[in-house]
């Protein structure tokens, strides 16, 4: 069976289901509009479009690497991390405003981390690279473009 077709295998399934939710993410990023902001100064869908751009040339990057192997019929258990990872992304949008930013970031990080196994033999390590993670985006989006980012007590009050 390794002679598949290539769109079917499961290392080109992944790619194009995030491939679509990027075009939806974008056609969404340039309804958000601002009144502060003039063209071409950064506004709330600056982000939204260079992170959208930017995970175009990584499926790039992807479906070239995957095309130019050949086509092995790989397990089914292939496609457990590519599931995990997408239930995780769904729990941090759903706790993101309830819990905040940090809380949310925090959990999803650690939760990609262990679907990852990365450090994960050694804790002191991944809670460092976890906090590091948080942290290094906190500074990006809040202090830098200057996004509010929800808190843990605006989720309850």
């Amino acid at each position: 069976m390794a002679d598949r077709a290539p769109l079917v295998r499961t290392g080109v399934l992944l790619p194009l289901f995030l491939l679509i939710v990027t075009t939806v993410y974008l056609a969404a990023a340039f309804d958000i509009r601002t009144q502060f902001s003039g063209d071409g100064e950064m506004s709330p869908r600056s982000m939204p479009i260079l992170i959208a751009m930017l995970m175009y040339v990584a499926l790039a990057i992807v479906f070239v690497g995957e095309f130019r192997k050949p086509t092995p019929d790989g397990p089914l258990r292939n496609l457990l991390r590519p599931l995990l990872v997408i239930v995780a992304t769904g729990g941090y949008i759903f706790l993101f405003r309830p819990i905040g930013y940090s809380l949310a970031t925090l959990a999803f990080t650690s939760a990609l981390f262990l679907i990852f196994r990365f450090q994960t033999s050694k804790p002191h390590l991944f809670a460092l690279y976890a906090l590091g993670v948080t942290a290094v985006f906190y500074g990006l989006f809040a202090g830098i473009f200057g996004v509010r980012l929800p808190t843990l007590t605006q989720g309850f009050f």
